[in-house]
């Protein structure tokens, strides 16, 4: 009865799709490069001052570059990129999110010619571009606090410190990591076992992140609800038709659409007694009870009868004589020494 309740309520739709997200999933960190420059991640920043920031980070030295635009379009993007390029050469793939100036055909047909791969985050889960993200942050505090000369000097100052001071994550410069020579600067600092140091802060990060994350495991083909982020309904039903990612899938919506979500935005759909269903009545055999024979009733009362004669039937002996409750012992009461001279009626 208690796991027909449970799974009843269990599998109640408008219980699941009103329910709170579920736990976030286990970190998953971006594999360090082995090389300067293979894996950038961009954003946009702004509108700042009036114009637009675009911020690019190399995941292997965390060096940062940034370059002001009008607005943020594909053609600029694509045009600040170049730019970029021609110093640095072209990298192996571009982490960025969705918005317009990267998710235009403009800007994939920019990428293929390019031989770049580009690899955009999950929709509304800036997290997964989180090194991009934390770039901006630190591009806009950095220039509040420089507040002499024009956008381009203060630029260039806030860019110029960064670049040469060694990053909390590898301890050495950006700029050195990055030209492979520690440029001329009073911060001329390096350290080994940088492989090691980038490691153990990831694994840090990660401990610090795990400890309210929670384990969840899909497979292709589950029946699963997914996020959703419009006014009709929380979570709408789909089944998970390809992993992505570690932590991304896409689903197939029932009517028939496609969307790309992140682990933290999908839950388990459970239909009616589709786990711990309670057995038939009649699918559960039936155990013969024992009757009891009359040899049986014979032996408990030779028992009876022969208890007296135990001493000369051996054959008596092996026969157990059934246990008998003892009263429990009483004490002798006796009137004390002292009213000898009275009388008692």
């Amino acid at each position: 009865m208690d796991a027909e309740i449970e799974q009843t309520v269990r599998a109640c739709h408008k219980c699941q799709v009103n329910r709170h997200a579920p736990p976030e999933a286990p970190m998953h960190p971006w594999e360090w490069p082995s090389k300067p420059w293979s894996r950038i991640h961009i954003d946009y920043a702004g509108p700042l001052y009036g114009k637009m920031f675009l911020v690019c980070v190399d995941a292997h030295s965390k060096y940062l570059d940034v370059q002001v635009v009008n607005s943020a379009t594909s053609a600029n993007t694509i045009e600040k990129l170049r730019t970029m390029f021609a110093i640095h050469g072209l990298p192996e793939s571009i982490i960025s999110d969705n918005g317009t100036p990267f998710a235009s055909q403009e800007f994939q047909d920019f990428v293929q010619r390019n031989g770049i791969k580009h690899i955009r985050s999950s929709p509304y889960q800036p997290s997964t571009n989180g090194l991009a993200e934390r770039a901006v942050q630190t591009f806009k505090e950095g220039m509040k606090k420089v507040t002499e000369g024009s956008i381009e000097t203060r630029m260039a100052k806030f860019l110029f410190t960064y670049r040469l001071t060694p990053h909390a994550t590898t301890a050495i410069a950006p700029a050195e990591m990055l030209m492979g020579r520690s440029p001329r600067s009073l911060l001329d600092l390096t350290y080994p076992n940088i492989n090691s140091r980038v490691q153990q802060k990831q694994q840090r990060q990660k401990q610090s992140h795990d400890k309210t994350a929670q384990v969840r495991s899909f497979n292709v083909g589950d029946s699963v609800y997914i996020l959703s982020h419009n006014r009709e309904a929380k979570w709408i039903t789909g089944t998970l038709i390809k992993r992505t990612g570690p932590v991304s899938f896409v689903i197939e919506l029932n009517d028939g659409r496609t969307v790309k979500r992140h682990q933290n935005q999908i839950r388990h759909k459970y239909d009616q007694y589709s786990d711990n269903k309670l057995p038939d009545i009649s699918e559960i055999p039936d155990i013969p009870i024992p009757s009891v024979s009359n040899n049986q009733t014979d032996v408990e009362a030779v028992c009876d009868s022969n208890a007296d004669s135990s001493d000369t039937n051996d054959n008596s002996k092996s026969v157990m004589k059934p246990s008998v409750a003892t009263p429990k012992p009483t004490r002798t009461r006796k009137p004390p020494n002292r009213y000898g001279d009275f009388v008692y009626n």
